[in-house]
């Protein structure tokens, strides 16, 4: 196998799994090392996996047997900052995948962008939902100001993941939260479609958790002087899969937006006054290979190209870590309303 992308995967929970059969069914890559310390995790992994991968329980150890080109963290959040430090300490010219968020806190992000100054290789955080068409379809029209000046917005991301009070991970302070674990990718999106957040206003609540948020109401003020608010839950019965949805107004038109679907409504005055609905049936979304949604493996191979183009994709870690400086300054702003 000369020429193949030898990459490596630190965490094999449900993303580990899934960025591990996308890398294995893309042409030249292969997963060739795991580092996971279940054992029970481990033994389902080598029934499942190709029989030449090895595995490891710990990342040092991987790093140094090891020749990778890339490696995917995919642990839990606060476990990505220090697997970051290790990697980069072992081998400076390896590429770095990190699930999102990029990290547990702003001070553990920023740690994460300081050691991209040692890294030869490319750096990258998984935000896949820049990687939608129907959102990139809502960049364009932002960019175009095809619904004019922005007036303000509305956006909501739910789930219905905690219902009732209980002992999960979800429900651990550092891993969990509802701004931690839902809201990076509502966040990563705003931050991208409307730029540097100036003033926030916001409300935090523990509904069934005690360590953590399981709601957050946020009211911001963009430096473009756009106002708006999001409401982020993950508490609301009847969402078996999480829904982002965003309502975005213009002088000339308004956007309505979720995972699904877009939908722009234009005024006469911009010339073509109608209403146009696109569902994301409607947009080419062909990968050469699809396991989950198409936008994982559109994410991936953008890493991957990176790498061979020596250019690094986005979002990187300096971009992604906007998103935990946010959360941070959400968590300020709810604490001096409390």
């Amino acid at each position: 196998m000369n020429n193949v992308r030898d990459v490596g995967i630190v965490g094999l929970g449900k993303m580990g799994i899934l960025h591990g059969g996308i890398v294995n069914a893309l042409p030249n890559c292969r997963v060739k090392a795991v580092c996971e310390k279940e054992k029970f995790v481990v033994k389902m992994a080598q029934r499942a996996m190709p029989k030449d991968v090895s595995y490891y329980d710990d990342c040092a150890s991987m790093m140094e047997n090891e020749n990778l080109e890339a490696v995917f963290i995919t642990t839990p959040i606060n476990q990505h900052v220090p697997v970051i430090g290790e990697v980069v300490k072992a081998k400076p010219d390896v590429s770095l995948f990190v699930e999102k968020p990029l990290a547990e806190s702003a001070n553990s992000a920023r740690l994460a962008c300081e050691a991209t100054a040692k890294l030869r290789g490319v750096h990258m955080v998984g935000f896949q939902k820049r990687y939608s068409p129907i959102y990139q379809h809502a960049k364009r029209i932002i960019e175009n100001e095809s619904i004019g000046d922005l007036m303000f917005f509305r956006a909501h991301s739910y789930s219905s993941d905690v219902v009732r009070e209980g002992k999960s991970w979800r429900s651990k302070k550092g891993i969990g939260g509802v701004l931690l674990d839902l809201a990076p990718h509502l966040l990563d999106l705003l931050l991208w479609f409307f730029g540097d957040i100036e003033s926030i206003s916001a409300v935090r609540r523990s509904l069934y958790s005690k360590e953590v948020e399981d709601y957050a109401y946020a009211s911001f003020k963009f430096k473009s002087t756009l106002t708006g608010h999001i409401d982020t839950c993950w508490s609301v019965r009847g969402f078996r899969l999480p829904e982002i949805m965003i309502e975005i107004y213009g002088r000339n038109g308004n956007i309505l937006l979720s995972d699904d679907m877009i939908k722009v409504e234009l005024a006469e005055s911009n010339g073509s006054r109608g209403t146009q609905v696109l569902h994301k049936q409607s947009f080419d979304n062909s990968v050469p290979f699809l396991l989950d949604e198409p936008e994982y493996t559109k994410e991936d191979v953008s890493f991957l190209d990176g790498i061979s183009r020596g250019s690094t994709p986005v979002p990187d870690f300096v971009e992604a870590a906007k998103v935990n400086v946010l959360i941070e300054r959400i968590i300020e702003a709810a604490s001096e309303e409390s």
